[in-house]
């Protein structure tokens, strides 16, 4: 009868400690699958937040070069405002010179008559 206990004591603490092997492997396998899959999620997530990154910085390059082209066009146009102005007054000056030389001329001959 004694023999019988033992092995009965014997039996559940095997179990026991078998049990609490297959658990901490099961608990282990569990942990490995959820780092893995943390690490696959994370993986996506940074893939996602480059090709977003890379939308957003394209997207901003070409917003740069419309403004960049639009600030060129206005300083183009204030440009061709001046030369047209200078062009302008350069033409009065030489059309007063012409005038004043005339005057000069007809101002002469008036005198040598």
């Amino acid at each position: 009868m004694d023999n019988s206990i033992i092995f009965a004591v014997g039996g559940v603490i095997l179990g026991l400690a078998i049990g609490f092997i297959i658990a901490k492997t099961l608990e282990k396998n569990n942990a490995s699958k959820l780092i893995k899959n943390a690490k696959k999620n994370a993986a996506s997530i940074l893939k996602q937040a480059n090709l977003e990154g890379e939308s957003i910085k394209k997207d901003k390059m070409l917003q740069a070069k419309e403004k960049f082209l639009e600030l060129k066009a206005e300083h183009e146009k204030v440009i061709l405002s001046r030369d047209k102005k200078m062009s302008e007054a350069e033409k009065r000056t030489r059309d007063k010179e012409s005038q004043v030389s005339n005057e000069l001329s007809k101002s002469k001959k008036a005198n040598d008559s």
